[in-house]
């Protein structure tokens, strides 16, 4: 079982971090909103929803939004939130490679840097030829994830921290990053309430500006800005976030020409 399969789609809660819907989330949303120039009613793809914080309030705020995740248990958890809020999203629990959508979307939300966690690059670029399917022709893909330059100037290959959540467990945590590789490893040992111990991985693919722009091309999607964050600041070296929106192509990618490659407007 791979890691994200074990911590995402088990069964076991303590597993999981409760990320609910906060003033953070609500201004992602308007940004989201805001730079995919979203219309009310639009439709929007979710996709690896989690709990709903952004869903919730995109509908609330009276779009069409599907939400798809892989865990049952996230999407109990955005369910129950959904009916407080007395609305009754779609929730589809699928594999974020295999949905199954054709030109529905008029954009497709990719939030909480859920991107690079499969076990390559070819797996990773399957997601990309899926949202490009999903999208409607000029439809819009949003997608947030870590800047592996800000990263690394940052951080550097090796780190230790640790963290205490909103249930008072303690975690303590040490990451390695591999320039072979270029993917970012963390192991956590969480002390939960109780006493006991539990221990979990991550292991993400972090991408430098470059190689995800090419990644888009291969999909037929066309970057047309990037930022350092969602609240709007310039995509730097030292940014340690990359939020980019590109735009389904009209012309599929096997059919267009060869032209060069030039980099995209990068708005400030």
């Amino acid at each position: 079982m791979s890691w994200y399969e074990e911590l995402f789609a088990g069964e076991d809660p303590a597993r999981i971090d409760l990320y609910e819907e906060t003033e953070y989330s609500r201004g992602q949303v308007s940004f989201v909103i805001e730079k995919l120039g979203l219309q009310p009613g639009a439709r929007i793809l979710d996709l690896c929803c989690g709990q709903g914080r952004h869903l919730i309030d995109l509908v609330r705020r009276g779009y069409d939004v599907v939400g798809v995740d892989l865990s049952e248990y996230m999407l109990g958890k955005c369910r129950e939130a959904a009916a407080e809020a007395d609305i009754e999203p779609q929730l589809i629990r699928a594999d974020m490679r295999e949905i199954d959508f054709d030109s529905e979307f008029d954009a497709v939300i990719n939030l909480f840097v859920s991107f690079g966690y499969l076990e390559s690059d070819e797996e990773d670029q399957k997601v990309l030829m899926a949202v490009a399917r999903a999208l409607k022709p000029g439809g819009r893909y949003l997608v947030d994830l870590l800047n592996r330059d800000g990263l690394m100037r940052g951080w550097g290959s090796r780190g230790r921290g640790w963290e205490e959540n909103v249930r008072g467990e303690v975690t303590v945590s040490e990451a390695t990053f591999s320039p072979l590789t270029g993917r970012y490893d963390t192991t956590g040992i969480t002390i939960h309430s109780d006493g006991h111990r539990s221990e979990r991985r991550h292991s993400i693919r972090i991408y430098t500006y470059n190689e995800f722009e090419r990644m888009l091309a291969v999909a037929g999607l066309a970057v047309e800005s990037v930022w350092g964050g969602y609240d709007g600041a310039e995509f730097t070296m030292d940014s340690r976030a990359m939020v980019v929106i590109a735009r389904k192509q009209e012309t599929p990618p096997s059919a267009q020409n060869s032209a060069p490659n030039l980099a995209p407007e990068v708005e400030v």
